[in-house]
């Protein structure tokens, strides 16, 4: 079971964040307005918030409740691939949404019981994982839609998460965490999570609309997407970090780093985007590293919470970007440095 939680880590996320740069196409393939695929991005994590703090209590093997939600995830991905109307693709979107809640807040939970010795370093590997696999769906996702379409592209990036569900599902260990403990004492934390995502999908997402009106193809796009994989010297390296400046400070450097790419980003050139883009990525997942792994360390229930806190500032996100669509960046950016704030001023509550 150990040696499937960093891949299923990397494959959930390829599968899920592949339509980002695909989401001007997937309107017009819809023939619905700017905007529309919006809840196609928020409600996946709507439901993920929701579930996150339930799947703790379920009393089954965590590998067979981890395997299940790979294979939700994986045959939900196909069938939004080949859904006839942005509904139906909204509501694979959404049920995929559903599965993976079986999948983070365990793993973040299991992996202090698994690597005892190195809980942080772990943790900061798995995040990496989640960093690899956000960054190669956003850039597989443009680069497939360009070549082959939307709809192939989504397909292709999905099935690799039910090939793993298969081996996971066919595993024999029978690892079991204690009974959840859910407490809103650490409300700081999961205040974390919910900027940690909260200002990476707000300005994600507004990303392929802005580069577009710059005259960059869907296939470019995808490939700035892959700034993402930024965040994987740092989210790896992120146990070094706190065993040398201690948990609050590697916060703060990390989201400090952040800031700075959300200033970086707001000249309209393409070249200054990516720059600032690059800059965010690293900042932004070596933060969730820190984070992640101190959540860990609450049991399943505390973790489970802090997933679910990470997942409704994506919602958020996904929900409230559509009205800076066509804007000037400095609406944006301002609206997502005014959140990198409120984060930095929390840290000493939130990782004490």
């Amino acid at each position: 079971m150990a040696w499937a939680l960093i891949p299923s880590g990397i494959l959930i996320y390829v599968a899920l964040y592949s339509v980002v740069p695909m989401l001007p196409g997937l309107e017009r393939l819809f023939g619905t307005a700017p905007g529309s695929t919006h809840l196609g991005i928020s409600l996946p994590f709507l439901v993920l918030v929701l579930l996150s703090p339930v799947v703790p209590r379920i009393r089954l093997p965590a590998g067979t409740v981890i395997g299940g939600g790979l294979f939700g995830v994986g045959l939900f991905g196909v069938l939004a691939g080949l859904a006839p109307s942005l509904e139906i693709w909204t509501l694979c979107r959404t049920l995929q949404g559903a599965f993976a809640a079986a999948v983070p807040g365990l793993s973040l939970a299991l992996l202090p019981r698994l690597y005892p010795r190195k809980r942080a370093q772990m943790a900061g590997l798995w995040v990496a994982g989640n960093v690899l696999g956000g960054g190669l769906g956003r850039g597989l996702g443009g680069l497939l839609a360009e070549g082959l379409g939307e709809r192939l592209a989504i397909v292709l990036l999905a099935l690799p998460v039910a090939v793993i569900a298969f081996f996971v599902l066919r595993e024999r260990d029978r690892l079991a965490l204690p009974a959840p403990r859910y407490t809103l004492s650490a409300w700081p934390l999961y205040a974390l999570g919910f900027a940690l995502l909260f200002v990476n999908f707000f300005v994600a997402n507004l990303l392929p609309y802005r580069l577009e009106a710059l005259g960059l193809s869907q296939g470019q796009i995808g490939g700035v997407f892959f700034a993402y994989l930024a965040g994987i010297p740092g989210s790896a390296l992120a146990g070094v970090w706190v065993k040398r400046l201690g948990v609050v400070q590697a916060f703060r450097l990390a989201f400090g780093v952040a800031a700075l790419g959300l200033l970086v980003q707001l000249p309209d050139q393409p070249f200054w985007i990516l720059v600032g883009f690059v800059l965010m990525m690293a900042g932004i997942f070596t933060a969730q590293a820190i984070a992640g792994g101190v959540s860990g360390q609450g049991g399943s229930g505390v973790s489970g919470t802090y997933v679910a806190a990470f997942y409704l500032g994506g919602t958020v996100a996904g929900l409230v970007y559509p009205p800076f669509i066509g804007e000037s960046a400095l609406w944006g950016q301002g609206a997502a440095l005014g959140v990198s704030l409120l984060a930095v001023l929390l840290a000493g509550r939130a990782l004490r």
